[in-house]
């Protein structure tokens, strides 16, 4: 398979880490800071640049970058996806990415599933990626609303080599009102505190 991962800090560096690992992937990946992609490179974690040209041969689409980022991507790059190419967000909240990467993937056939890996360290950026960072994690997916047993099933396939320990299924709004009390509410409780 070939796999494009837009965004190498520690969970796009994990994903690329994770499928090369698994040795039976072409990993092709893109960030804005070309040290990053140039440490993935050197730590054998990236096989190609992901370009407009590559781009148009991936079969799995990993947007590990923040959600503004992801939604500006896609919207640049939808035209050179293939409609066999499933596209996953790696974005902390679901909604607005949804919202934007359903509308695109109706647009151009593709096909766009949100996602939230609920997996992470204190640490951040490329140097502090590991293959096995999802092994055992939940991961969040949130489909389409007219998705069927079909697509979770290829999306669960697709995810394979990262080692997910249960995949739970939910929509856009109910993810992010979960994640504002159990994920975000705790970071300001203990900003404030410090």
């Amino acid at each position: 398979m070939n796999v494009g991962i837009v965004g190498l800090g520690l969970i796009g560096g994990s994903m690329a880490k994770a499928f090369k690992k698994d040795g039976r992937h072409r990993v092709l990946a893109c960030d804005t800071d070309r040290s990053a992609l140039n440490y993935a490179f050197l730590a054998k974690a990236v096989d190609e640049e992901l370009t407009d040209e590559t781009l148009k041969e991936c079969d799995l689409l990993l947007l590990a970058v923040y959600p503004k980022a992801a939604i500006a991507y896609l919207t640049d790059k939808s035209p050179l996806l293939s409609k066999t190419c499933l596209v996953i967000d790696l974005c902390g909240i679901k909604k607005e990415v949804c919202c934007a990467g359903f509308s695109l993937s109706e647009q151009y056939g593709f096909c766009f599933v949100g996602g939230h890996p609920m997996a992470g360290t204190q640490y951040s950026g490329f140097k502090y990626a590991r293959a096995d960072l999802f092994k055992g994690a939940p991961m969040v997916i949130v489909p389409p609303a007219n998705s069927d047993i079909y697509l979770l099933s290829r999306v669960k396939e697709a995810l394979t080599p990262a080692g997910f320990g249960k995949l739970s299924v939910t929509t856009a709004e109910k993810h992010d009102e979960m994640i504002a009390f159990t994920s975000q509410l705790a970071h300001i409780v203990s900003n404030a505190y410090i």
